[in-house]
């Protein structure tokens, strides 16, 4: 990843007076390498890298729209942006020159100050970008890497545990390295899981279904679980409640609600599950009784590692109601948290009833 001062910008005009002019106002800050026609430009990125193009569109030889789309062909460049610079300003060669590739358009005249912020935008853009695909595909690795050796931990430990020669010691020792794997393991699904959420490569089965009745179902699933904390599951829903999705994503997403309520509840208390419906909307609230969310935490508490003190933190990671959260964005729904200190917590979905192009006919 490139830091401002040091990126790398392609000019690339014909005419040498534009050319001195953006050589003199980006070679205070930047490193800057010029080309007079689309096929120099061509010629010259694989030995520059740039990360930024002000790519002009009246040139000899091949113009810059299709200078652009040949760019935009090449795997190396595919985080590269390009600012168009041309005296048009027609909407209609804006829009060319968005659909051969471009991210943006400036024309001549163009003003010093705005044009150096559009560059500063764009790299810094630019630079998310990247760390977004380093950590994609640092997780892909992490996930191929990792699942492998620890099923061969994970499995073997679970075989000694069951041997009656072993010594109370040696399987205390060995309980810690199975618990250690197990929850590294679920900690990488958890993330590839998440990764692939944020990658919309999650597919995605949607159907019509009746969440009341598989909602009964998770409670009384989970009911053992809330009891061993010294909660009570109150469940408030219809005998049926339609809605649209895929019905293995919005379990995971009702599990993960119920999970928190039940990890955050105050001993002794009730976690209210309450579900209602109508033509348009399905909407699930659970409201827990414990301590609430802290303030500084509430307004991010759908983001990964949303923890107070992450390098302390023992009991989860956030990352089952970030997944949560972009399960119900994809379904075209809404989530949303509340809570006051000392007041609980309450986590509320809408949920479409109807497909998409039912809800559009509606409108």
């Amino acid at each position: 990843m490139q830091s401002e001062n040091g990126a790398r910008i392609l000019v690339v005009d014909d005419n040498p007076r534009n050319v001195a002019i953006l050589k003199k106002i980006l070679g205070r800050t930047y490193n800057v390498a010029t080309a007079a026609s689309g096929e120099e430009a061509l010629s010259t990125v694989s030995a520059f890298a740039p990360d930024l193009i002000l790519l002009d569109i009246m040139m000899p030889g091949i113009d810059g729209y299709e200078t652009c789309r040949r760019l935009r062909a090449r795997p190396d460049l595919r985080q590269t942006k390009v600012i168009m610079v041309s005296a048009k300003a027609m909407l209609s060669e804006r829009l060319e020159g968005y659909e051969a590739g471009a991210d943006d358009y400036v024309t001549k005249p163009f003003d010093e100050d705005e044009l150096l912020a559009k560059i500063r935008v764009y790299l810094r853009l630019k630079s998310v970008e990247e760390v977004d695909r380093l950590k994609s595909e640092l997780l892909a690795l992490l996930n191929h890497e990792t699942r492998t050796p620890l099923t061969f931990m994970i499995a073997p430990t679970e075989m000694l545990l069951g041997d009656p020669s072993l010594t109370q010691d040696h399987k205390e020792l060995l309980q810690m390295v199975h618990d250690g794997a197990k929850r590294l393991h679920r900690l990488v699904e958890r993330v590839s899981f998440l990764n692939s959420l944020r990658t919309n490569t999650c597919k995605f089965d949607m159907a019509e279904l009746d969440l009341a009745a598989w909602l009964r179902s998770q409670v009384a699933t989970m009911a053992p679980t809330a009891a061993n904390h010294g909660l009570t599951l109150a469940l408030d829903c219809p005998e049926t409640a339609i809605a649209w999705g895929d019905a293995e994503k919005l379990k995971l997403v009702v599990s993960a609600l119920l999970d928190n309520a039940i990890r955050f509840g105050a001993d002794g208390k009730t976690i209210e599950i309450k579900l209602s419906a109508d033509d348009q909307v399905v909407r699930l609230t659970v409201q827990d009784h414990g301590p609430g969310i802290d303030a500084e935490i509430l307004p991010r508490i759908f983001q990964e590692f949303a923890v107070a003190n992450l390098q302390h933190h023992s009991t989860g990671h956030g990352l089952s109601l970030a997944a949560a959260r972009l399960i119900v964005l994809r379904h075209r729904g809404s989530m949303i948290a509340r809570s006051e200190p000392g007041q609980g917590a309450c986590f509320q979905i809408d949920l479409p009833a109807q497909p998409p192009a039912i809800q559009s006919a509606a409108a």
